[in-house]
């Protein structure tokens, strides 16, 4: 346990310093803050306060922004598998299967850093129009009954998870939508740190970006089923059964699957030992 946790903080002490990890930050604020501004410019036009937790519910849950907002996470993690630097060196002071499993928690705890950060930055700026209680607001009632897409296409947002409000209450569905999120995350960044180990950083990138604009294109196509984005969004999946579960379990298994592959060829990769050592 001393030796991960020596991994994980020098990792965030290398990565959080990084301009790269910043401007995945920005990207994603700036991302979640424009689909926002349509929301919250459709609740001020209507004179009704919001739940102060019900934009996160609806902005993470529109598709497009789902599409964007991912880019802001693949700049936080494009440098896997983080082969640079004092975290190079710990690779031989803690031993291969450490450091990989280091990585991953690594990722794990970003990701879950990067979602909480969206999340608690559409609070700070609801909380200027909202209320808190466990009840939804007038204004989501009328987008999700927007049938037309009327308001659609006047604020550019849409919110059609008529279900979702009906079996859970707003912190319900906000708990739920932020763990979609933080799995699909978590997913991602395995998949780009398992790639990137085994072939390239390169080969990583093209790898997550076609599994990411694929579900993209399926989801808009309808086959929510066979899209791992589609997945991310709960509101494809709650229907007034527990079925929505399946896709958190789908999202562990993968996760768990690639930990167990990058665990397994870790042993056998030739590194190019000082090629990318700093300092």
């Amino acid at each position: 346990m001393g030796s991960f946790a020596v991994i994980i903080k020098g990792m965030f002490r290398q990565e959080q310093r990084n301009g790269r990890v910043i401007m995945g930050y920005l990207l994603g604020f700036a991302v979640m803050g424009y689909w926002m501004s349509g929301f919250l410019r459709y609740a001020s036009d209507t004179g009704e306060p919001v739940n102060i937790l019900e934009s996160f519910c609806v902005v993470e849950q529109h598709y497009v922004n789902m599409l964007f907002l991912v880019l802001g996470w693949f700049l936080v993690v494009a440098d896997a598998p983080f082969m640079k630097g004092n975290i190079y060196l710990l690779l031989y002071r803690c031993g291969r299967k450490r450091w990989n499993m280091g990585m991953f928690f690594y990722i794990l705890m970003q990701a879950f850093l990067y979602t909480a950060a969206m999340a608690v930055f559409t609070i700070i700026i609801s909380s200027f129009f909202g209320f808190v209680g466990n009840m939804w607001s007038s204004p989501v009632y009328s987008l999700a009954h927007d049938v037309t897409n009327n308001i659609g296409a006047k604020y550019n947002i849409t919110f059609p998870w008529l279900a979702m409000m009906k079996v859970m209450s707003v912190p319900q569905a906000f708990a739920v939508t932020f763990l979609f999120l933080y799995l699909y995350l978590a997913f991602m960044g395995a998949l780009l740190y398992a790639a990137a180990l085994l072939f390239s950083g390169i080969a990583g990138m093209v790898a997550v970006m076609g599994v990411h604009l694929t579900g993209y294109l399926r989801m808009m196509d309808g086959y929510t089923e066979t899209s791992l984005l589609a997945r991310a969004v709960p509101g494809n999946f709650i229907d007034g059964t527990l079925s929505y579960w399946q896709s958190a379990a789908l999202f562990l298994a993968l996760i768990v699957v690639l930990m167990v592959l990058s665990s397994v060829f870790v042993k056998k990769i030739e590194f190019q030992s000082g090629t990318e050592v700093e300092g």
